[in-house]
């Protein structure tokens, strides 16, 4: 058994080693940003070995079909529509479909692989799905929304094929993306994970390959929404650090994942408290005919699904997933790695839907999941390698949960209205004990202990007047609790000092909206609307317009223009956080008065699909900031602008004012093939600019300032078999952009200090080398009677480009080190339903 260490003043990193029948794996975790991953070390062997499994797999062939069904609606009041047809596409055999009463279709025999539909209604425009995936295992049941045509004249016009990328919310003008659960696990380099995917689009990047923490159009992170079937949830990913909005492994399960949205700007006014992007997720329902059951194992864990109904005749149904820890399966069968510890980690995803024929739609969800690191030198076994600080013993743990129900109700086939309750809450519990040399006695140097909790009801109407006007509105009333308990032990004061000493203190947060969208004629859409939210803790409010057009100029060119502003409140901790008085040994909470931050956005966007299935998208666009908090009494270049992408969680600073301004600038250039003829690619390239005035009025880069980003994805599938029921696929992706921005270390005082001094009047002055990274995935997939099952291997980063991510003291040495991004990374996953 190999196993090494690797020890960083900054930075812990363990590295376990262990070797399988036929190969080798490890398996390295990063505790202070808080990310762990897997790779082989001998590839030929893993090569080997997945292409001996895709040999047996494609021994025989035999014909497949599936059931393709689901329902239509309208897309603004969501009422079922009668009389819809439905009809396969390139199909050999004509098979179609009309829905019934309550909207309801159905296509039986079709054969398994990529199919497509079309979908008419009179009075409505028509609608295009391409690229569904059917495998003979499970049934796809589909939910359509046709839009309703807006009639000027007596002539009926054929408008352009339905836009693919377009939002599934109609209320959305531009900066938005579909996208399906599949295009999480297509993309190489996507680890089946939603942050990772949209990193693929334009104006989005990642600052750290062992993360998803986003940047979007050189916004922090902490701007990102996260908002899961209409209520907004907290950060949805394991080993999180507090504050942040992205993690190492997402709790989201592309299993489960139904169609949805991301948005980059100008957002519509249902959205609020946040200013830089928004992730609209919905969950998708289960089966609610038969019973189906999805097993597989991969990167991010040991995963088991099912779904099937409740009642066949009411129609409900429910879905559940549950993941496990791979490294920690294996500590529970006795496997051992050389050290005393290992990441552990878990979570769960559910949706129960129930219809009924009067009292309207029910629906209960859920997400959650559990996450622990322990390092403890105490526990050390002669034949264990030391992975931490020689006399520490380091415990990490955190939770995520978020779990709510929902009630439709239709007044009518016009009018609807939305309830939804939900609760969600956070845990961090985290500590570090040093062990005395003399007798291994502990003392407790440093903890944190915080939960924060979200208790949400919501309660939107949607009102279809006609073909032209659409009335949406709603309001929120949120109520925050946040208990906290955070402290060090200072050998200055010999005493533990209190960063949080929080009682179970509650703030409510407020925020309502009225959306009117016009549709004067088919080719011309006003999208209009307003925001307002209210922090009751302080008082602080925000009254924010929102405005959009759509124009569509021919039936292959769009053109479209928005305006939003857009508000959202600091950190919870922020608010909290005592400053220590030595003099009356007290604590003053100097940032408790903070106003909401507030950013609006310009953006025009130019929308040309120059052939069947390719587009090109062009957007530019303008941000400016204001009300940004910054340091009061310190000579200081601290903004708010700069927080959510450091490596050890959010700096907890005092005596904030909203004094702060910046500003994001850029153009951003889209080519796509969508997937047919069994190939697609996707190009995208982003350049802008992101600025910030400090105190002292000076203008400096923003941490996210890469200057660029650019990635190109490609990938073919071939069908292979006598019946063509099996596939191999081959995808693609390049990624260049501007390297990391940072400030410069000075390494006379650090010396003196012995720790890193960074020169503050410098700050984001460097930049790191550009990045680069190539990532290769093959995958394969077979459809059986009654199972289809998939395999795939993925090389990241196959030429082993060392991209930094970014430089550190190291006291032992006094010397600068550089930090490198991911090397060769590779593994491989597999996948059965039936």
């Amino acid at each position: 058994m190999l196993v090494r260490r690797i020890l960083r003043p900054a930075q812990i990193v363990a590295i376990y080693s262990f070797v399988f029948p036929r190969y080798k794996v490890k398996i390295i975790y990063c505790y202070t940003n808080h990310s762990f991953f897997y790779f082989c070390d001998r590839m030929k062997r893993s090569i080997l070995l997945f292409l001996s499994l895709l040999y047996v797999a494609v021994a025989f062939s035999q014909t497949y079909t599936q059931t393709i069904r689901g329902k239509v609606i309208d897309a603004d009041s969501k009422s079922p529509l009668f009389g819809a047809n439905v009809v396969l596409l390139n199909s050999d055999t004509l098979n179609g479909s009309v829905t019934d009463v309550d909207g309801k279709f159905r296509l039986d025999k079709v054969k398994v692989g990529r199919q497509a539909i079309k979908v008419t209604s009179l009075g409505y425009e028509d609608a295009f799905l391409s690229n569904i995936i059917l495998t003979s295992a499970k049934e796809v049941v589909l939910t359509i929304e046709l839009r309703e045509k807006v009639y000027t004249t007596n002539v009926i016009e054929i408008v352009s094929e339905t836009d693919k990328t377009k939002a599934n919310n109609d209320l959305v003008t531009l900066s938005s993306r579909n996208f399906q659960a599949e295009e999480t696990g297509r993309y190489a380099g996507s680890r089946g994970d939603p942050s990772k995917m949209v990193a693929n689009y334009a104006g989005v990047s990642s600052g750290n390959d062992a993360r998803n923490d986003i940047i979007v159009r050189g916004n922090s992170p902490l701007g990102v929404l996260w908002r899961l079937e209409g209520v907004d949830i907290p950060n949805p990913n394991h080993f999180s650090a507090q504050g942040a909005t992205g993690g190492p492994i997402s709790m989201l399960n592309n299993n489960v994942l139904g169609n949805s949205d991301f948005l980059t700007g100008a957002f519509p006014a249902e959205y609020g408290n946040k200013t830089a992007a928004v992730f609209d997720l919905k969950l998708r329902n289960g089966n609610n005919e038969k019973r189906e059951f999805t097993g597989q194992i991969g990167i991010n864990g040991i995963e088991l699904g099912a779904e099937g109904p409740i009642s066949k005749k009411q129609g409900s149904s429910y879905l559940v997933n549950y993941r496990y820890s791979t490294l920690e399966l294996f500590n529970k069968l006795g496997i051992r790695f050389g050290v005393s510890a290992s990441p552990e980690y878990q979570d769960v995803s559910y949706k129960v839907n129930i219809p009924t024929q009067k009292a309207g739609i029910f629906q209960v969800w859920g997400i959650g999941g559990t996450s622990k690191l322990s390092l403890l030198d105490s526990e050390l076994k002669p034949e264990d390698w030391s992975y931490i600080s020689k006399g520490e013993d380091l415990v990490f743990k955190t939770s995520m949960g978020a779990a709510g129900v929902s009630h439709m109700y239709f007044f009518n086939p016009k009018v609807s209205g939305k309830l939804n309750l939900s609760v969600s809450g956070t845990l961090l519990d985290a500590f570090v004990d040093t062990i005395s040399v003399i007798d291994n006695s502990k003392f407790l140097d440093r903890k944190n202990k915080s939960t924060e909790a979200n208790y949400i009801a919501n309660y939107t109407v949607t009102a279809k007047l006609n073909a032209k006007h659409l009335i949406k509105a709603g309001a929120t009333y949120q109520l925050i609790y946040f208990d906290a308990n955070s402290y060090a032990y200072s050998n200055k004061y010999n005493q533990y000092i209190y960063e949080l000493d929080v009682k179970k203190s509650t703030a409510g947060l407020l925020q309502g909206f009225a959306h009117w969208q016009f549709r004067p004629t088919d080719k011309i859409t006003i999208n209009s609307g307003v925001h307002y939210q209210n922090f009751l803790l302080n008082n602080t409010w925000a009254l924010e317009p929102r405005l959009g057009a759509r124009f569509q100029l021919t039936k292959k060119q769009n053109l479209n223009i928005a305006y939003g502003m857009h508000s959202q409140m600091q950190p919870t901790i922020y608010y909290f956080y005592g400053t220590y008085i030595p003099s009356n040994n007290s604590y003053f909470k100097s940032n408790r008065n903070l106003d909401l931050s507030r950013s609006q956005h310009a953006i025009l966007s130019y929308d040309y699909n120059f052939a069947k299935n390719f587009r090109f998208k062009l957007e530019a666009y303008y941000q400016y900031l204001n009300n940004v908090p910054i340091q009061k009494n310190w000579n200081s270049s601290f903004s708010m602008i700069n927080v959510g992408n450091a490596l050890e969680g959010i700096p907890l600073v005092d005596t904030l004012v909203n004094m702060g301004e910046g500003e994001n600038y850029g153009v951003e250039f889209t080519i796509e093939k969508f997937f047919s003829n069994h190939f697609y690619f996707l190009t995208t390239v982003s350049v802008y600019d992101s600025k910030y005035k400090d105190k002292n009025g000076v203008v400096r880069n923003t941490s996210y300032n890469g200057g660029y980003v650019g990635n190109a994805l490609a990938g073919y599938e071939l069908q292979i078999g006598k019946n063509k029921n099996k596939a191999i696929a081959l995808d693609l992706k390049y990624t260049q952009a501007g390297g990391n921005r940072y400030t410069p270390i000075d390494i006379e005082l650090s010396k003196l200090a012995g720790k890193a001094v960074y020169v503050d009047s410098e700050a984001f002055s460097k930049k790191q080398k550009d990045y680069s990274r190539f990532d290769v995935k093959v995958s394969y997939k077979t459809n059986r009677k009654k199972t289809a099952q998939s395999l795939f291997f993925v090389i990241e980063n196959i030429f082993g480009t060392k991209n930094i991510l970014r430089e550190s003291y190291n006291a032992n040495t006094q010397s600068i080190q550089k930090e490198y991004q991911l090397g060769l990374f590779y593994y491989f996953g597999y996948r059965i339903e039936f």
